[in-house]
This record gives structure tokens, C-alpha cells and sequence, in this order.
């Protein structure tokens, strides 16, 4: 594999593990940082793992299927209605999450003195435009901008911040408070969205690169390992930049915030941390919308990247999901934290919802069928069952605690 075709072939892995990294969890970083300070960093990197493993085999799909994305293969491996079944409920998970997305920006807006009634439409608009793209690696390139800016964002805040010293690097308790708190960390490690974006993206991606299917599933690896890495790394660098931030501050109002960075870490550190919320929330709001699209109307046959027609679609459900979410989020303004804690309930359910698609990205990967030398051995497709098992358990124990 030269340089040359990791240029070539870099953005859908990458994007979708920055993606991961979205204003809940953002907002959830800080409230750990408040609470646990460096006490979860050991998780936070253990995560990785599953991360990867789940997300390769999405990754491997497309990279093999070129032009071919989740959704269409599931409706051919099996029928329109399990396509369906895959692929709606992350539809109607992802009206919620954008609740969540638009809050993240809002307040991300004010922390920067921009009132949401200008961020917000603003911000609408932009994405709406994005969607509007006909070509994907158009798109991509405006995704991979914002993946930088959202990574060097809460690099700069953490150096910022700095070391804390004394602190206390490992904790487990066995309180059913921390347990759900772990299990919930593992059960939000995997969105329905992601699996659908990470491979319809590559397939709509990599049909346009000359590179054989060894180095294209090679790279899509890499990659993957590369932004989980990376990912889970930021959510350290939020934990580390929040320590010290006391219990009573809420997340969610942009004054205490804003007003507790600047005594942990000077002045800059919340216009720092205002555009990290952001373009967390932004990128986010993107790839869900993308991802939710395509599983939907792959699922129906009703998605052509080379059919300016299948853009209509997809517009139509972009505004379905989001102008929803925007009104909502604009009516409630001055309530961020009661409909982000109601939103972020319902949400609870999305580790389920991503089992439907990660069941079935298990047959696929499975099957030389479909994937040729390619396909998963035993040993790799059962370590891939064991992950997502014990992702759907954590996801369960979440709703029971």
C-alpha cells in the first residue's frame, strides 16, 4: 500500500469515529470530568476496542461491495422488509438525536456571544447545502474540515487545562450508580448511524479508486483502528480539560460554563471549547443524516449515488428528521437541560436499535458469498458475536439500572 492510495481512499472511517464523538458525548466528557475527574480514563480507552471490532466489519462491507451500501445488501442477502426493519428504527432514533445535536451547537453559539436565533438557521442552511451535494467526496472533503477542527479543538483545550496532579488514574465501584454509568459507556460505543454511514461511505467512496480490494480492505482497517484510536483519545482530552470543574456547574448553561473553564484555564478556554461543541454537534448532525438516509431509501431501492433523482429523497427525509429537531430545540431554548436529559432518556434505546444492523453485518461478513477471500474466519466472526453481545448486554443493563 503506497501513500498515494491512503490519500486516495482516507475520509469514511476517519469521519464516522470523529462523528462518534458528538455533543452528547461532549456533554457527557464533561459531566465525567466533573464527576470522576482522571478515575475513567481507563475506560475510556478500553473502548477502543469494541469501537474497532464492530466498526470494521462496516468498514470491510464496503470496501469489498463497491457502490453497493448496507441497506441495498441487506435487502439482497435477505428482503425489503428486513432492510427495512434495519434500517427505520435508526430513522426514528436519530429525530431525537438531532435534538441533542442542535442543543450542542446552541450552546456552543452562545458561549461565543452568537445568539441561536442567527446560529441555528444558520447552521440549517449550511447542512442543508452540504446534503445537496451530488457527489460524496465533495461532501467529504467539508466533513473532514470540520473533523480537524473538532479534533484540534479539544486538543488545544486540554493543553490549556493541563496536568492536574494527585489524581487518582483507576476506579471501579460496584454501586449500581457506577455500573450503569459503565455499561452505558459501553452500550453508546456503537450508533445505528455510524454502521450505515461507515458503509455505504466506503462502497460510494471507493468505487471511484482504482486500488485493488486487498489494499482497500486493508486501509479501511487501518483507518478504522486509526480514528478509534483518535476518538477515544478526545474523549480523554474532554475528561482531562473538565477536571476540576465543580459537580454544580451545569453543562448545559453556556454563562456557568463558560465561566468555569475560564477559571481552570484562563480566559481563551471557552471560546476553545464553544467551537469544539460545535463542530462536534455539526459533524455529527451531517453523518447522522447521511447515514440515516441512505439505510432508509437503500432499503427501498430508492438511493442512486449517480441519480441526481435519489437527491430529492434524501432531502426530503433530511427535512423530515431535522426541521422537527430545529423547532424543538428553538422553542426550548431556555430549557436546554430538561429536553436534552428527556431526549437523551428516549436515546437510551439507540445500543438496541444498532443491534438489528450489526446482526445482520455479522451474516454479511460471513458470507464469500458476498465477500469473497475477504469474508471473516470463524475466529474473527466470533470474537465479532462476543463484542456485539456484550455491547447489547451493557445496552440492556443501561435501561434495567
Amino acid at each position: 500500500m503506497t501513500i498515494k492510495d491512503a490519500i486516495k481512499l482516507f475520509g469514511p472511517a476517519w469521519i464516522v469515529m470523529m462523528a462518534d464523538v458528538d455533543a452528547a458525548s461532549v456533554l457527557t466528557g464533561v459531566a465525567d470530568g466533573q464527576e470522576y475527574g482522571y478515575r475513567l480514563v481507563w475506560l475510556l480507552l478500553l473502548l477502543t476496542l469494541p469501537l474497532f471490532l464492530i466498526q470494521d466489519a462496516a468498514g470491510r462491507i464496503g470496501a469489498v461491495n463497491n457502490g453497493k451500501g448496507l441497506g441495498s445488501l441487506i435487502r439482497g442477502k435477505f428482503s425489503t422488509s428486513l432492510a427495512l426493519l434495519s434500517s427505520m428504527p435508526m430513522f426514528g432514533v436519530d429525530v431525537f438525536t438531532y435534538v441533542v445535536e442542535y442543543s450542542g451547537i446552541a450552546v456552543g453559539s452562545l458561549i461565543l456571544g452568537i445568539p441561536i436565533y442567527i446560529s441555528l438557521p444558520s447552521f440549517f442552511l449550511i447542512h442543508l447545502a452540504i446534503i445537496l451535494t451530488k457527489k460524496y467526496t465533495k461532501a467529504e472533503k467539508i466533513l473532514l474540515g470540520i473533523s480537524f477542527i473538532l479534533m484540534i479543538s479539544f486538543i488545544i483545550q486540554a493543553g490549556l487545562r493541563g496536568i492536574v496532579p494527585n489524581q487518582q488514574i483507576f476506579y471501579f465501584s460496584s454501586s449500581p450508580s457506577f455500573i450503569f454509568l459503565v455499561a452505558a459507556n459501553i452500550g453508546a460505543v456503537i450508533m445505528p448511524f455510524m454502521l450505515f454511514y461507515q458503509a455505504s461511505a466506503t462502497a460510494y467512496k471507493y468505487i471511484d479508486a482504482n486500488s485493488s480490494s486487498e489494499v482497500k480492505v486493508r486501509w479501511s482497517s487501518y483507518e478504522t483502528i486509526i480514528g478509534a484510536i483518535v476518538s477515544e483519545a478526545l474523549m480523554v482530552a474532554i475528561e482531562l480539560a473538565t477536571t476540576g470543574i465543580s459537580k454544580s456547574v451545569d453543562p448545559l448553561n453556556y454563562e456557568q460554563v463558560s465561566q468555569a473553564l475560564s477559571i481552570i484555564s484562563g480566559n481563551l478556554s471557552p471560546y476553545i471549547f464553544g467551537i469544539g461543541l460545535i463542530s462536534a454537534g455539526f459533524l455529527a448532525l451531517i453523518v447522522e443524516s447521511f447515514g440515516s438516509a441512505w439505510g432508509t431509501l437503500e432499503s427501498l431501492n430508492k438511493y442512486d449515488p449517480y441519480d441526481e433523482k435519489s437527491y430529492k429523497n434524501l432531502v426530503w427525509l433530511y427535512l423530515t428528521e431535522s426541521v422537527p429537531a430545529l423547532i424543538v430545540v428553538m422553542i426550548f431554548s431556555n430549557n436546554f437541560d430538561k429536553i436534552v436529559n428527556f431526549v437523551l432518556t428516549l436515546m437510551s434505546i439507540s445500543p438496541i436499535v444498532a443491534l438489528i444492523p450489526a446482526f445482520f453485518i455479522g451474516i454479511l461478513v460471513g458470507d464469500r458469498k458476498i465477500m469473497g477471500d475477504y469474508a471473516y474466519g470463524k475466529t474473527r466472526l466470533i470474537i465479532y458475536w462476543i463484542t456485539m453481545a456484550l455491547i447489547g448486554i451493557s445496552g440492556f443493563m443501561s435501561l434495567i439500572y
